[in-house]
This record gives C-alpha cells, structure tokens and sequence, in this order.
C-alpha cells in the first residue's frame, strides 16, 4: 500500500487524480495527513469523492490551519513524535510514501520514509526559481526534498533538466505537466454548484495569501491599493484565505475593502473555486497552483511573486509581476489579451504516474479488455 503523506488543500487538490486513479483500481492508498491546513482538508477529500484520513501526524495549530510562522516549531515536532510512535505499525502497512511539492510537510513526509525504509515518491518535483530566498521556505523544501526521494515526477522539460543539472539520485519520471491539470478536469465535469453569488457585471478575481507577500506590509498594503483602485472601474472579488484574513486584521488594511465593489469573499472548497475562476475575468494571485489551473483554462492571471518556479503559462495567458506594480496596473487594464485556448495533453499526468507504479510494483497491472 502506498502512503499519501498531505498537510495542506493545495497538495491533496493536486494528488487527488492520483489517489483517485488508485482508488479505482482497488488499491487505495493510506491518507496521512499533517494538517499544515486542517479547515477545509475534510471537505476537500468529501468533495473529490477519497475517504477520510488514515492517520493524523498533527492537527494544524490547536485544531486550526497555520497562520504564523511561530506556530510552525510546534506542529512540526508534533508531527515527527507521531511519526516516531507510528513508525512500527506504519512500516508494516506501507510499502512507499507519495508527496507532493515544496511545503514543510513535503520534507516531512519524505524523511518518514527514510525513517520507515520504504521508496518516497515525489509529485511535482524539480520545480526551480534558482533563488532560495523566492519563495522561501518553498525552495528549499523542493531542494532538500530532491535528496531524501527515489523517485522525482517532473512536470515537464524543465524541472526534469533542473533534477539532471543537480544530479539527483533515483528515477526522473517526466510527466509533462502539473497533475493539477486532470484536477481542473474533475472540477470541471462537476459542473458550478447554483449558490454561488457573483457580481452582476463582469469581475475579476484576487487571491493573495504567501507569506513573503502579506508578512511585508509596504508590498501588501502597495497591492491593495491598486486592486482597491481598479475596483472602482470593474468589481474584484477577494478570497478570504485564513492566513490572509489574519494578516489584514494585523495591519489594518481591512480599510480597502467594502461589500460592492471590492469584496471580501470566504475561501471556497475547490470545485467552487474553479467554477467562480471561469466565471471570473481574470484572476491576480500569488498562487503558483493557480497560475498552473489558469494556464491550462487559457484564463488571464497575474502572478504577483518576485520569481516563480513555474512557467507553464507564461508565454500565453499569464503574466509574472516581478512585484513591479506597474506591470500589475498594466495587467488590470488589458488582461483581455491574455485570454488563449491550451490544447489538452496526449496522455494525461496522471496517467504516466500509475503507469510508473506499475512497473515499480506498486500498483498491479491493469488486466487487457476482453473481446
């Protein structure tokens, strides 16, 4: 049995296509979750259709999602005592551990598959901005994460020459793009849920929420402004992430916003989130799984980062600010020419992954269709 080892929505919205693709083949895998984000972390395996989690290594902060950088020591021991109180039981149930990405809980779960002996597999790994300080603690997770694994699935040519520049030991899987790409597709066979209130006329969307943007309050603050500015003109939407909502109170920016034209909205599960992105005009995020969701809508998006490890986008419908508010002004006032159509991939992320675990053994073979 393989084990998923998730600590926030981002990671299981991107393993779900797999953890689904397993599922249907009968053999399930064992879901540990970390809870760097515990809120909606049950909700989101509700509405993909998984069960609920196998184990808890954690449970956020005091039940709720991480919103400071101070709780982070807490959470982090209490997931490695866990894993060290687990480990007998969890190494007879597991043959390898899947993760995902460049967050605490990817290094996390890498080392507890040290710690069991058993193969960790990475999902969307060799992503690469070359500055360890952009985004931070995000690049260094994927660095270190890059050394613990034995088996790297890249989403494209680039992370794979990333992980063949550092010589990485084990298998590099090329799985030519983001499996987030076969989670649009769920998301999008779903269908948009009626209750779901949007502006009369055209809006567009915001979703800001990393650290290195709302823990510098003259970027945050400079942002806002603009977007508060733009909204005059057109109607902005803005996703009330927890760790954001927090920020904003501590700052006292809850100013810009009102509730006609530039909009506090509650974070949404995420077949929602992509019904209201189509619906949307554009979005402005920090979020490089949204810049990848927009890329393969063909939806206009602003990545408001300094650098991006993520390039998928940007030579069609997305556009990196380089935290330049000039090209995030630029960007508001002719996003229209950022919409494209993205052609849909040969075979499918997901597809290429099981593929892969089959022929590790991990997973059995599908048996040919009878004539």
């Amino acid at each position: 049995m393989i084990g998923a080892v998730i600590g926030t929505t981002g990671e299981l919205i991107k393993m779900a296509p797999v953890l689904l693709a397993l599922q249907e083949r009968g053999t399930p895998a064992a879901i540990v979750v970390t809870a760097q984000q515990i809120n909606q972390l049950s909700a989101f395996l509700e509405d993909f259709g998984l069960p609920q989690p196998s184990l808890y290594l954690a449970r956020g902060f005091r039940g709720h999602d991480l919103e400071h950088t101070w709780q982070v020591p807490g959470w982090a021991a209490t997931v490695a005592t866990n894993s060290l109180r687990r480990r007998y039981d969890l190494a007879q149930r597991l043959d390898a551990i899947m993760v995902h990405g460049d967050t605490m809980t990817t290094v996390l779960g890498s080392l507890l598959a040290r710690l069991l002996r058993v193969p960790a597999l990475h999902v969307e790994a060799g992503m690469r901005s070359g500055d360890w300080r952009n985004p931070f603690p995000e690049e260094l997770n994927r660095t270190i994460a890059a050394r613990l694994v034995q088996v790297h699935f890249a989403p494209g040519g680039r992370p794979v020459a990333n992980l063949r520049r550092e010589r990485v030991k084990g298998t590099i899987v090329d799985i030519r793009q983001n499996t987030i790409r076969d989670a649009v597709d769920l998301a999008a066979a779903a269908g948009a849920p009626a209750d779901i209130r949007t502006p009369a006329e055209p809006f567009g969307l915001v979703s800001l929420h990393r650290f290195e943007l709302i823990e510098k309050p003259e970027l945050f603050e400079s942002a806002l402004q603009i977007l508060n500015e733009h909204s005059r003109r057109q109607p902005l939407l803005f996703v009330d992430h927890s760790v954001t909502a927090a920020a904003l109170r501590r700052h006292g920016f809850e100013h810009y916003f009102d509730d006609e034209r530039f909009i506090r909205t509650p974070r949404l599960r995420y077949f929602p989130f992509i019904s209201l992105l189509r619906a949307s005009e554009f979005l402005v995020t920090d979020s490089g799984g949204c810049q990848e969701e927009c890329a393969f809508l063909g939806h206009p998006a602003l990545i408001h980062r300094a650098v991006s490890e993520h390039d998928t986008g940007l030579d069609t419908c997305v556009v990196l600010s380089k935290m330049d508010l000039e090209v995030l002004r630029g960007f508001l006032s002719g996003y229209e020419r950022y919409r494209v159509a993205a052609p849909p991939p040969e075979a499918t992320p997901t597809q290429i992954i099981t593929h892969e675990l089959e022929s590790m053994g991990l997973l059995p073979a599908l048996e040919p269709a009878r004539a």
